[in-house]
């Protein structure tokens, strides 16, 4: 299933309208309508908020068909990912733990002055 297929379902199953969830991200009904026809893909954030709303998890648009999972035991310990995420979404992902880690850094930088 494409993203923009589980959009739409998930869309769907809310009952919400396209016009809606336009209005939400802020972008035009037809940019959203390109969203779920997979003619352009939403950025990662857009994806997130998009889950919020429908309240999916984020993980649930971008993972699924081309995830596979093995476990060779009970312990889930042999679990193999095949990962095939768009470059992009990947990119931004890896930029906002980045930029998670420089805000920790920080705050812990204040908390130790503070000591």
């Amino acid at each position: 299933m494409t993203l923009g297929e589980k959009l739409k379902k998930a869309r769907i199953n809310k009952n919400f309208t396209q016009e809606y969830l336009a209005e939400v991200l802020n972008v035009s009904q037809k940019t959203y309508s390109n969203f779920e026809n997979d003619k352009s893909k939403p950025d990662f954030n857009q994806v997130e908020d998009i889950a919020k709303v429908l309240e999916v998890s984020v993980l649930d648009f971008l993972s699924g068909d081309n995830i596979t999972i093995n476990s060779t035991n009970g312990d889930h310990s042999g679990f193999i990912y095949q990962n095939q995420l768009p470059e992009k979404l990947i990119e931004q992902y890896e930029q906002r733990l980045k930029d998670k880690d420089e805000e920790i850094a920080y705050l812990k930088q204040l908390l130790d002055k503070k000591s």
